[in-house]
């Protein structure tokens, strides 16, 4: 895996996790919706968004022993 995109689709209206692997193509990791999103509250959410992107990286699992 080479990274993640971040979108907030405004058709959908849903924020979408992507991981990108070696070759640039885009899967599905994970999405939550605006709405959801809304109710967490900008602090919670943040922090969800954070744990996903390092608990999928084993690059960031390793810097933080986890």
């Amino acid at each position: 895996m080479l990274g993640h995109l971040i979108q907030a689709e405004e058709e959908t209206h849903l924020i979408t996790i992507y991981r990108i692997d070696s070759g640039g193509m885009p899967t599905l990791y994970t999405s939550v919706s605006f709405e959801e999103a809304r109710k967490m509250g900008f602090e919670k959410f943040g922090r969800l968004l954070g744990e996903n992107l390092v608990l999928d990286s084993q690059r960031m699992r390793d810097l933080f022993s986890l």
